[in-house]
This record gives C-alpha cells, structure tokens and sequence, in this order.
C-alpha cells in the first residue's frame, strides 16, 4: 500500500472513468438514479441527478434520493483515496445526519469537497489491518445555485487483510 506521500499527481479523467461504473452499475441504485459525474477535480466531486427517476408525490425530489446522492458524493472521495494509495478495503457509511433544507423541484446535484490534507493524512496512517480509518465529510445537495440539503457523515474504511 502507497502512503500519502508516496501518490503522484490525480488523474481526475482516469478516476472519473472508473468510478462513474462503480457508481452506476456496481451500485444499482446509482444507476436507476440516473446519476452521472458532473465534475471531479481539486475541488471535490460533483454528481448530478435527474428529478424524474427521483421525484415523490408531491412533484419534489423524494428525500431518500437527495440523501443517497449526497452519501455517493462522500463516499467516492475517500474511495478514490483507497485506490491511489493501492489499500484493499471495505468503506461504509458510519454515520450520518441530514437536514433538508428546501424542497427540489428540479434536476439537483450533490457536491462534496476533499478534505483537509491532515485528514487524509490520519485517514492513511489509520489504514492498517483490522483497524477503522475514518473520515469525515460534508456534502451539500445543489439545486440550481441553493443548498437544498446538507449531511455530516462519517465514512469507515476497514482493510482487509493479507488473505481476504
């Protein structure tokens, strides 16, 4: 496994083509979603929803959909740390809370910021076998330029070990 200072510079076109599959066809609920990667950059991630495989009753985004989306948004951050830093590892969500803002009457889009390098930093030096490394991250749901909703997760990487 490559430490933190060990990566070279992302190759945001490179992950964005891995991780658009792991998003919609490895997580199917991703794909009857609609989901697609609006960006991904120095900045963070932004994926994007259309409001019709995503509406309710009301003709408004359904909140579990504007909660999955933002969950996807945290969680590809610190899969793409895995992947750089070459870590076998299962990463869930641990915990989140959720405050909806305002109702989405139209297409939406989670947006999701890196975070600090200390915070990769103790993320990585916690990756060692049969320890958490955790890492928190605060996703926001965009709808045109409002913030509709906001999560403060925390995701849990557990590595696998030499035989898994």
């Amino acid at each position: 496994m490559k430490s933190c200072s060990d990566l070279p510079e992302p190759d945001y076109a490179a992950e964005t083509a891995w991780l658009e599959p792991v998003l919609t066809e490895r997580i199917p609920l991703g794909g009857a979603m609609g989901i697609s990667i609006g960006s991904l950059g120095a900045d963070g991630i932004v994926l994007r929803a259309p409001l019709a495989p995503n509406v309710n009753d009301k003709g408004t985004a359904f909140g579990g959909a504007l909660a999955s989306l933002m969950i996807l948004a945290g969680w590809s951050l610190p899969r793409l740390l895995l992947a750089r830093m070459e870590c076998r590892a299962e990463l869930v969500i641990g915990r989140c809370e959720i405050r909806y803002l305002e109702p989405v009457a139209g297409d939406f889009e989670a947006r999701c910021a890196w975070p600090r390098a200390a915070e990769v930093r103790a993320f990585a030096e916690a990756l060692v076998p049969g320890a958490r490394a955790k890492l928190d991250l605060a996703p926001e749901i965009h709808a045109g330029e409002r913030v509709a909703a906001r999560l403060q997760a925390r995701y849990a990487a557990l590595v696998r070990g030499p035989d898994a």
